[in-house]
Order: structure tokens, then sequence, then C-alpha cells
């Protein structure tokens, strides 16, 4: 194969952008303060995410000195990080407090069912137009974990992280 022309490469669609995005609740706990002027707010906050990922098993077989390999179950990764920006109004820590009391109450111990404390989110990759070209709907989330930043004398804004455990994703085109 010969190596691609400069006119190849100019020929090329426009290239996917990482800051290209949204994030949206389709779904939140079905207890606990939720609304879903929490998922734009959310979304304007988001500072950044992983894309779900999936890994295939294999399946080895060896039989008299041969070996083969064949797919198996894939395999959901199971955990996303989103990267968020605080404003002063508390409102990344007060969902994740919300969302954490859902999980397990500080005082009493009480939880609630898995069904009533995980959420549905889409993560959504946008062409220049800022139009929807590529979908994740990721399914039975919860967090995992919350990683609130530190406290110091440097000049910077908090970042707070929130890890999503989920089943599983679907992954299309946009419509």
């Amino acid at each position: 194969m010969a190596t691609f022309t400069i006119d190849q490469l100019r020929s090329m669609q426009d290239f996917a952008k990482t800051y290209k995005w949204d994030l949206q609740f389709l779904t939140l706990p079905v207890v606990g303060p939720f609304a879903f002027p929490v998922s734009q707010a959310m979304n304007l906050r988001c500072e950044s995410t992983e894309i779900p990922t999936v890994n295939n098993q294999k399946i080895e077989v060896e039989l008299r000195g041969h070996k083969v390999r064949q797919p198996g179950i894939s395999d959901y990764v199971g955990t996303l990080t989103l990267n968020f920006t605080e404003t002063v109004d508390n409102t990344v820590h007060n969902f994740f407090k919300a969302w954490r009391e859902v999980i397990w109450e500080t005082r009493t111990g009480r939880s609630f069912s898995k069904a009533q404390s995980t959420a549905t989110i889409k993560i959504t990759r946008l062409n220049n137009q800022d139009e929807p070209i590529w979908d994740y709907v990721i399914y039975g989330c919860f967090p995992e974990a919350f990683e609130m930043g530190s406290l110091d004398s440097a000049s910077e804004i908090m970042r707070p992280a929130l890890t999503l455990s989920y089943d599983y994703f679907t992954d299309a085109p946009a419509l």
C-alpha cells in the first residue's frame, strides 16, 4: 500500500473534536431531591468524561499442539469518571451528597433499592454545528466514588470527580 497524499487527507470529513459533547441524565434516582434541571446544571459544569468501553473475552482452544482463539462474552468495563468544575452555590457537591444519601443514609444506614437509586446517562458527541453525531446511553449508573478534591493555597478552582459504576451501555449514531 502506498502512502497517502495531502489531498487525500484534506478530502476527509471534519475530524471529531474532544470538546464537542453533551452530558444528559435521562433518568435520575427516583428517590431524593432530584429534578431534571439538575441534568442541565451538571452538563454545564462537567469538564470531561471518559467514554464507556467494552472488552471482548477470548476463548482459547488447544488440541494436539494447535491453538485457536475465538471471541467470547463481551465484558463491559463498568466504570467511568465525570470531572466537574464547582461553583460557590455548591451545585456539584449538593448533587453528589443527595445521590450518596440515597445509596446509604449517613445517620441511619438506610438505603434504597438499586432500581430507586440508579440513573441512566447519555453522552452525545457533537459535530461542528453542535448537532448530535454519536450517542452512548449508559444504564444502571450509581456513584462508586466521590473525589471532592483538596483545599490548599494554590490559585485554582475546585474540580470534584464522580466515578460511576454501570451495568452496560449502548452506542449508535445519533438520530
